[in-house]
């Protein structure tokens, strides 16, 4: 029996590939199977399935599908007997009693950390743990299926997939084996084009096998398409490998530096020593004169192959230290510019559109491991959006709070009632007090380590006493934002936390 996730939902056995059901049962038997061995409750069960827009009356219906599941596991039985996976309910919830060994996202997930292990084997054999672990995928995990739980599984298991590149590469890189990097790692940048670690480890590939050219000229590419795309910089990392291939010379090729390895290191020889003697000539009558001594360098004599060496490396190093921090900065001030731009009086205007662009870009910033860079953004947008609400609520307002309920979700917010009302308070700031909230939240960087409910925040903050409902930024007090938000923690999952900054990831 084999379940497959990476890619769209299979469920083989025996050879035969089982019907999995609708899209809808699909999620059912995913939410069971990520989670296989671990109690799942009914109320998560449906929150996975059907999100903020559950039917009047789901139990019934998930019953329904967790009865077709427990048919097609059925069908997986051993020819002797017994069923190799069963669902079970327990107190905490349903299980599926499944062998992670069978899941091939539970495979991928133990041979990453194997192949991730130094202390275990040598580089040879974490290159192929780390291979076989990538050769499990067979395109986006859970493929076809949709909401927000979906979304969010797809997003980890990616950037899991990205970190395991990173460390076969690497491992690649220590056996001096850049042509497997690049070989196989242009396939996975067009899938990920704003992962910046991906392009460094193309880049130091091509670097190491002596494609130095090739290698600034994607690293322009890259700069190009970050700017074009998010309007931001490359990250240090990807700048400073971009100095190395600048100014350090290629290491010999992979076989030269095995050879290397293995001989040791070369005996020292005088400067002066003679060359090897050749090899034997027939006699001559005529003796050949002795060969003449090593001309020493006049006095005052200069190399000029080393004076333009020397003179190339210095320029390289200036532009490594002056352009380059300069584009990036200007990359990063333009960014900031088209959000505040002087269009006919002198005085600041902004766009909702420039705003939708912001959050994107601290989006695609997250999925790209820049954390921090994503935080900055966050706070560029949320400023806009906020000067968006005082130049028109009623026309700025509704077409951010989609983007806006985004931003909260990565910063670990949920929310308790549908979508629709959702939205439809978050694009009313003159009645409700849910923007403010929210930008308080988003400017503070908050990240929680459980999911902590909007509406609840909310209701929290308005039934503090002598408490104004706030409906700007500058009405929302901190103390007592943190106090509500302490107090949902509290009442919504029993985690009795007693500070505020036990809520957030470190």
């Amino acid at each position: 029996m084999d379940f497959r996730l990476l890619g769209e939902i299979e469920v083989r056995s025996a050879g035969r590939l089982l019907d999995v059901g609708t899209p809808r049962q699909q999620v059912v038997l995913a939410a069971l199977v990520v989670d296989a061995r671990r109690p799942i409750p009914i109320e998560a069960l449906i929150d996975r399935v059907w999100g903020h827009n559950p039917p009047a009356n789901p139990r019934p219906v998930l019953y329904a599908h967790l009865s077709r599941i427990r048919g097609l596991l059925r069908q997986t039985a051993a020819p002797g007997g017994g069923t190799a996976a069963r669902i079970e309910r327990r107190h905490a919830g349903y299980v599926l009693d499944i062998d992670p060994e069978l899941v091939d996202l539970h495979r991928f997930r133990r041979l990453v950390e194997q192949g991730g292990d130094r202390q275990r084997d040598d580089d040879e054999a974490r290159a192929a743990t780390l291979a076989e672990a990538l050769a499990l995928w067979r395109g986006e995990p859970l493929a076809g299926l949709s909401g927000e739980w979906a979304a969010q599984v797809r997003a980890s298991w990616h950037q899991r997939r990205l970190d395991a590149v990173v460390r076969w590469a690497q491992a690649e890189f220590r056996l001096g084996r850049p042509t497997a990097v690049i070989s196989a790692v242009p396939d996975l940048t067009a899938e990920y084009p704003l992962a910046e670690p991906l392009e460094c480890v193309l880049i130091q590939a091509l670097h190491a096998a002596g494609r130095g050219a090739e290698a600034l000229d994607r690293y322009g590419v890259v700069r190009r398409r970050l700017a074009e795309e998010l309007g931001v910089g490359p990250g240090k990392e990807l700048q400073t490998l971009y100095q190395t291939v600048l100014i350090e010379d290629p290491p010999p090729p992979g076989e030269a530096r095995a050879a290397l390895r293995a001989a040791g290191p070369a005996p020292l020889r005088p400067r002066t020593a003679a060359p090897p003697p050749a090899a034997p000539r027939p006699v001559s009558t005529v003796t050949p004169p002795p060969p003449e001594p090593p001309r020493e360098p006049p006095p005052g004599h200069v190399d000029r192959q080393r004076v333009r060496t020397a003179h190339r490396r210095a320029l390289l190093a200036v532009l490594v230290a002056v352009v380059l921090p300069a584009a990036t900065v200007s990359a990063h001030v333009l960014r900031r510019n088209e959000c505040h731009r002087d269009e006919s009086d002198g005085r600041p205007t902004a766009s909702v559109d420039r705003a939708r662009k912001l959050f994107a870009a601290a989006e695609a910033l997250d999925r790209a491991g820049r954390a921090g860079d994503a935080r900055a953004t966050v706070v560029d947008a949320v400023r806009l959006w906020e000067e968006l609400i005082g130049l028109d609520p009623d026309r700025n307002a509704p077409p951010l709070a989609p983007a806006v309920l985004r931003a909260l979700d990565r910063a670990g917010v949920d929310f308790s009632v549908s979508r629709p009302a959702l939205l439809g308070w978050l694009g009313n700031p003159l009645h409700t007090p849910y923007p403010a909230i929210s930008q308080a939240i988003l400017l503070r960087g908050w990240r929680f380590t459980a999911p902590v409910f909007l509406d609840a925040v909310v209701w929290n903050y308005e039934h503090t006493p002598e408490t104004p409902s706030p409906r700007t930024l500058a009405d929302v007090h901190p103390d007592i934002l943190k106090a509500a938000v302490l107090e949902n923690t509290r009442t919504r999952h029993g985690t009795r936390p007693t500070e505020f900054d036990q809520l957030l990831k470190p």
